[in-house]
């Protein structure tokens, strides 16, 4: 097979391998964090108020379409275990299920994102300028919904077939329009009107149309060794979905709690002020520079995992994922360096809000400590997921975020009633939690004998 070989026992060679996959990943996250962060200086130039706007609205937007994109978890790991076994067809007639269920969801989340913006801003914000521009931010990126939610499917069967180039190339073009887009529109450079936070809604929906269509063109034309065949995606197949049920559910699941708590955890944030929650928002957009490598790894680990079980080699599945997570932790554990020394820095590139820059680089300096056991927690939970354990992931997070995090943050917020970076702290300690859990069922080994 392409991805791994008989020299994946040499060390060198695992290495070589695990970069080649994991590289184009970080790429790619890099390319959408990039973006993430342009958005955020570039509303950051307008007001405390736009940042707030933007960042609780993008919660709101993308929170249900995070959790139903999770569903690329089991569609990455069927491909990985189908490729590993050399069952290409198997693979395809997956990718085409879940092209199917995806751009079927799609849809109805558009509509609900559409229906729930006004009612949603206005209970939970007290603001009247934030309620008003955040209705309209999330009224118009929820029509690039319908491209999002199937791509992102796409891109993660890709992965599990080995072919992380492509979805970094995807990204790199729709990005590339979304960054240029948001400088254009949001200012009304070239001749274009000034449009703010409209600018910003449409250059992000413009680019996810983009990415779409390249996405889906090179599994369409049949450019791999795994395709889609619409012919396939006519009508449902009702095994392929059971399986895809039984792995993505959890996934899911997972998301749905990782996404819930964040909003949760933002609606409370929000009764702290105005300037505290864009600070906080500004410091979220430079800590998910510290994802990149973790994400890059875990799904090195999650590929490998996948198709060294598909080809019934557990023990190299094993030592592909201990590997990945070793240099995962050396690379986020320089971020971390980045984020103690550089925290003013870093801050600068995205407001020029004096107040909301000074809390939000006191925040990303407690961030530098998560780093270590956010490493051990992505990496184990990819391996975990690519072997089909989506099970075991879902319930880790569940202790972490809402038996850890979310109880510690609302002591925070309204019993003692501590500054923003006291969050951050509870945040440190649901990595650890995380971290401990993952790794402990990682070495346990039951993920080795399930069958998908």
């Amino acid at each position: 097979m392409e991805i791994f070989n008989n020299d994946v026992q040499n060390k060198t060679s695992l290495n070589r391998i695990i970069f080649r996959l994991a590289m184009p990943a970080i790429l790619e996250n890099i390319l959408h964090t990039a973006v993430w962060m342009f958005d955020t200086a570039m509303v950051g130039r307008l007001s405390a108020e736009a940042l707030s706007a933007v960042g609780f609205g993008s919660q709101l937007a993308f929170t249900l379409v995070n959790i139903i994109g999770a569903m690329g978890i089991g569609t990455s790991a069927l491909v990985a275990r189908h490729v590993g076994a050399d069952q290409p067809e198997k693979a395809n007639k997956v990718i085409a299920q879940s092209f199917l269920i995806s751009v079927t969801i799609s849809i109805v989340l558009m509509v609900i994102n559409i229906l729930l913006a006004r009612p949603f801003f206005s209970l939970t914000m007290k603001d009247p300028e934030v309620i008003s521009l955040g209705i309209t931010y999330v009224k118009i990126v929820s029509f690039g919904i319908i491209f999002l939610i199937p791509t992102m499917v796409l891109n993660a069967a890709l992965r599990g077939a080995g072919n992380t180039r492509l979805p970094m190339m995807s990204a790199l073009v729709a990005n590339t329009i979304n960054i240029v887009g948001d400088y254009v529109l949001i200012f009304g450079y070239f001749g274009f009107p000034r449009m703010e936070i409209k600018g910003a809604a449409l250059a992000t929906v413009l680019s996810q149309i983009v990415g779409g269509i390249i996405t889906f063109s090179y599994l369409l034309l049949g450019k791999d060794i795994v395709k889609l065949n619409l012919k396939q995606a006519v009508k449902i197949d009702i095994d392929v979905v059971k399986q895809l049920s039984k792995l993505s559910l959890p996934s899911c699941l997972e998301e749905f709690s990782h996404s819930g708590s964040r909003l949760i955890s933002s609606i409370w944030i929000t009764r702290m002020g105005t300037v505290p929650f864009a600070a906080h928002q500004v410091a979220v957009s430079a800590e998910s520079m510290s994802f990149m490598p973790g994400y890059g790894f875990s799904v090195a680990a999650s590929t490998l995992t996948g198709q060294c079980l598909g080809a019934e080699r557990p023990d190299e599945a094993e030592k592909s994922a201990l590997v990945a997570m070793k240099l995962a932790l050396i690379l986020m554990g320089g971020v971390g360096l980045l984020f103690l020394l550089f925290s003013h820095q870093l801050m600068s590139l995205f407001t020029n809000i004096d107040e909301v820059k000074n809390i939000a680089a006191a925040c990303i300096r407690i961030a530098a400590f998560e780093q270590p056991t956010l490493a051990i927690s992505m990496v184990m939970a990819g391996a975990l997921r690519g072997a089909g354990d989506t099970r075991g992931t879902f319930k880790v997070g569940i202790i972490g975020t809402w038996l850890v995090r979310l109880p510690l943050i609302f002591m925070i917020v309204f019993v003692f009633k501590k500054p923003i970076v006291y969050v951050w702290m509870a945040t440190v300690v649901q990595f650890v939690v995380e971290a401990f859990f993952m790794f402990l069922r990682f070495k346990k080994d039951n993920w080795k004998k399930i069958k998908i």
